[in-house]
């Protein structure tokens, strides 16, 4: 991430310093896509996201990102085990009521899990453990 730049989100850069370089990144309501944008221009990951909001749909796309219409409360039935190997849920699970069934969903599909919420000033990172049950 450009150094200096006091513009960027806190939350982006707390997630920029955990994505590695070149890895596969599931953005669970990606917005417009700007955490994602970043994420493939400056640390090369192969990204896609799911997002609610047609408008923000149409950012994405215009940024050149590879978005899905879809709530994510629905499931991640399409995605096979270990599909990616980051989840975000960046500020998203507020808006969720089935909060332990998208944590278990996206734990299936992603080797870790980086769920942050800005309202409480925390991120959780999740690693899967495929012995124990949620």
């Amino acid at each position: 991430m450009q150094k200096n730049n006091k513009k960027t989100r806190l939350d982006y850069k707390i997630i920029f310093e955990i994505v590695r370089r070149g890895s596969s990144v599931l953005d669970l309501g990606c917005g417009s896509g700007g955490l994602l944008d970043i994420l493939v221009k400056e640390k090369k990951v192969k990204a896609q996201g799911i997002e609610l909001r047609e408008e923000a749909i149409y950012e994405c796309v215009e940024k050149g990102l590879s978005v899905f219409h879809g709530d994510i409360e629905g499931g991640l039935g399409e995605y096979p085990d270990n599909s990616f190997d980051y989840v975000i849920l960046n500020q998203s699970m507020q808006e969720t009521r089935r909060i332990e069934f998208v944590l278990q969903e996206s734990l299936r599909v992603g080797r870790k899990v980086i769920r942050y919420s800005g309202e409480i000033g925390h991120y959780f990172w999740f690693l899967r453990d495929s012995s124990s049950d949620f």
